[in-house]
Parts: structure tokens; C-alpha cells; sequence
């Protein structure tokens, strides 16, 4: 299956992550969201994962994505995307199929983007619901079904707030038929946008430090002699 061979490609990066400790415990963002392009692979051939010219995609930004941030790399993210079949490639290995696809979905999702430093490199492991619209004309699969998914991805950051994000999810068909006709991959590259806060909230690291002079006078205390007078220029040392 195209979403198991998908699953052990991105596992090392589990591994990969465990080897760091986390740099301070202030969260990175509040809310992310962005843009791209989404690319669906369900042509039915399992052994062509990377076979591109079998793949569904559009020539403009086919979803938009946003995600909420929790705690120690938690975070949400709720997607929407669509592609339009124009009947010239396969689906489910049957030709002439075409009409509009949608998807949505809502995912958790893990960033090890502090565990690694909070450097340029953020990789991230999704896992959730969703579901998905698809053309009446293939009689392979439901004209909608539920999914359960599994994925991973990578934000490549500019600076604090613009990166680029490359992400694949393997979509699991919840229908009688499981791990059937139902199922497919979804890869999206787009630009991707975090705010640090939300809502006028100060919370939040990209702030830097404001920092206060003290004006206040303060008085300077001067040594006393064993009698309790203050020592004057007359006074044996």
C-alpha cells in the first residue's frame, strides 16, 4: 500500500529528533497558517508512489491550511483542498474519470522545530480524520468516505514568521473495502505564515526585551563615629 511505504520513508525522523533536548520552554508560534498547491496520487497503481505524470494537481493554490499551537510542539490543523480530474489520467486505474474532488481534515500534529534548536529546519508527524468528496464516475470507490490519516512534513523558515512547507498525508478510506479503493496520498508544498500571538495576547519569544533605566534619586549613606556622629573633616581618621 502506497500509504504504508509512506509511513516507514518519513519514521526516521522520529528517530532522528530523539537525540536533542528541548532549548527553552517558550512556545515558537500561537497560530499558523498558509497556502499551496495540493497534489493527489490515487491512479490505483501501489508501486508508482513516485510516478508524478499519474498524479492530480492544478495549476493554482488548491488548499489552504491553518494550525493552532498548544504546548511543547502539540499543536491542531485543519485543512481544505480540492483537484479537478479532467478524465486524462487514471483513477483507481480507470480512464475517462473526471469531476471535482474535495477534502477536508483535521489533524494533530507533533513539530520536533525545539527539540532540534528552533533552527530553519522544523519537521513535523500529523495524524487525524477527515473526509473526502470524490467524482460519482469511479465505481471503485464511495462519492464520499471518510479517512483516517497519517503523515509528516517540513517547514523550511526565512525568518520568524515566512517559511516554505512540503507535507504528504496517506488517506485511509474508512469503508467496508479498508485499505481498498478508498485510499490515496495528498502532497501539498505551499507558503506558510505563524503569528506569535493571537488576540493582543503578549505571550510569545519573537518580542524582544524592553528594557527599563531607573531614574529614581537615591540617597547615599555616609559612615558614623562610635558615638553615632557623622565624621567630619575635623575628626582623627
Amino acid at each position: 500500500m502506497k500509504h504504508l511505504i509512506f509511513i516507514f520513508t518519513f519514521a526516521p525522523l522520529v528517530y532522528f529528533a530523539q537525540a536533542y533536548k528541548t532549548v527553552n520552554n517558550a512556545n515558537p508560534y500561537k497560530l499558523m497558517f498558509g497556502m499551496g498547491w495540493s497534489i493527489w496520487d490515487n491512479d490505483g497503481n501501489p508501486s508508482g508512489i513516485a510516478d508524478f505524470d499519474g498524479m492530480q494537481a492544478e495549476v493554482f493554490p488548491s488548499r489552504i491550511f491553518a494550525d493552532y499551537y498548544f504546548y511543547k510542539g502539540w499543536s491542531a490543523e485543519a485543512s481544505l483542498a480540492f483537484v479537478s480530474y479532467n478524465g486524462k489520467k487514471y483513477v483507481n486505474q480507470q480512464a475517462n474519470i473526471s469531476g471535482l474532488s474535495l477534502s477536508s481534515d483535521v489533524n494533530l500534529k507533533y513539530s520536533f522545530f525545539s527539540l532540534l534548536g528552533k533552527g530553519l529546519v522544523d519537521p513535523y508527524l500529523i495524524a487525524g480524520v477527515g473526509g473526502t468528496l470524490h467524482p460519482s464516475g469511479d465505481t471503485l470507490s464511495p462519492s464520499f468516505f471518510p479517512t483516517l490519516n497519517l503523515g509528516a512534513g517540513i517547514n523550511f523558515w526565512f525568518n520568524n514568521a515566512v517559511g516554505l512547507q512540503l507535507q504528504s498525508a496517506g488517506k485511509i478510506g474508512l469503508t467496508s473495502d479498508f485499505f481498498g479503493k478508498a485510499d490515496y496520498l495528498q502532497h501539498s508544498i505551499g507558503l506558510v505564515v505563524r503569528l506569535e500571538t493571537v488576540g493582543g495576547s503578549k505571550e510569545g519569544e519573537f518580542k524582544k526585551v524592553k528594557l527599563k533605566l531607573d531614574t529614581k534619586k537615591k540617597r547615599i549613606k555616609t559612615p558614623r563615629s562610635k558615638g553615632g556622629r557623622k565624621k567630619g573633616k575635623g575628626d582623627d581618621a
